[in-house]
């Protein structure tokens, strides 16, 4: 994931070359808006992007809020640029597509904002980054072409809450959670060209998702002091990998499926993390660990269901 700069309102502005604030529900939105009170999308829009710096349209809280309905906001290219960016704070987005735009929508500002309901297809960078904190996005529907794009969404900042979406061929991973104590629950993340779900920040929540026939693993642990629950994880390239990270508890996932290994670390550098009470069948090794040869090691395996592990020892 490359680093990303999302730019100040007035910066932001500066680059709007058309349009202007759009002031009541009633009011047509144009390419270039910065809606600050509650509006309504009442046509279709084709947006041209000149640069990595254009935004379509920009949504600033606290009263800014935009339900775009059964339209369409669509970006000239989506080589690069912004569909729709959400500043300040506690901005609104619902309803409607995104299609053809590099970040096709991005949570900036000071965030604590709410997106849901949005369809995003086509996109050529990430199709939800959150570079702030305290963000809510539910619901989504995000369907990529497998390469040609990053992260179906991209977790940057904090404490943010990422549920009920369905993601399906992110060009890298579906869902990457750099920051840290993000929720992400009750999502379908499938045919993503890496990991379904990469977990590099700390203090993660992911629960009850279903990841499935991902190109990498169904769940790669990067980061510490996780919790990884009730996922289930199956017919990916792998299923749960323990990559990296201290402290985390991996318990109660369902893994089924994932070719050669379910459960599986390595290398040396997971440490002190708990492996319990999933259930992993169907793999040449259902848990694998690469270096503990006696379950000797930082690492705790206990009450799993499975039929085969490297070594015997694991439980």
């Amino acid at each position: 994931m490359q680093k990303k700069t999302i730019l100040p309102l007035s910066a932001a502005i500066a680059f709007l070359s058309m349009g202007i604030a759009a002031n009541s529900q009633a009011q047509l939105v144009s390419c270039g808006d910065v809606i600050t009170t509650p509006t309504t999308l009442d046509a279709n829009l084709v947006c041209p992007i000149a640069d990595a710096d254009s935004v379509a349209i920009v949504i600033e809280g606290p009263g800014g809020s935009l339900s775009m309905g059964d339209y369409s906001l669509t970006c000239s290219t989506s080589a690069f640029g912004s569909g729709i960016v959400l500043l300040g704070q506690g901005a609104r987005l619902s309803g409607g597509t995104v299609t053809g735009c590099g970040d096709a929508v991005t949570l900036g500002g000071d965030g604590s904002h709410f997106v849901t309901n949005v369809y995003i297809t086509d996109f050529g960078d990430d199709a939800v980054y959150i570079d702030s904190n305290n963000n809510v996005v539910t619901n989504m529907e995000i369907v990529g072409d497998d390469w040609d794009s990053d992260e179906g969404i991209d977790i940057a900042g904090h404490n943010n809450v990422v549920n009920f979406n369905y993601i399906e061929g992110a060009g890298d991973e579906g869902i990457e959670i750099a920051g840290d104590f993000n929720i992400v629950s009750s999502n379908e993340v499938l045919g993503s060209a890496n990991d379904g779900i990469e977990i590099d920040g700390a203090f993660a929540n992911v629960t009850n998702n279903y990841t499935h026939h991902n190109g990498s693993s169904g769940i790669e642990v990067d980061g510490n002091f996780g919790t990884i629950f009730s996922n289930t994880v199956a017919n990916n390239d792998g299923g749960v990998d323990l990559d990296q990270g201290t402290s985390n508890v991996i318990n109660n996932n369902t893994v089924s499926d994932n070719g050669t290994y379910g459960i599986f670390i390595f290398d040396a550098e997971p440490t002190n993390n708990t492996i319990s009470n999933n259930t992993s069948l169907g793999h040449t090794y259902d848990l694998f660990d690469a270096v503990d040869f006696d379950c000797s090691g930082d690492n705790t395996w206990e009450n799993n269901t499975f039929s085969t592990s490297q070594p015997a020892c694991l439980e």
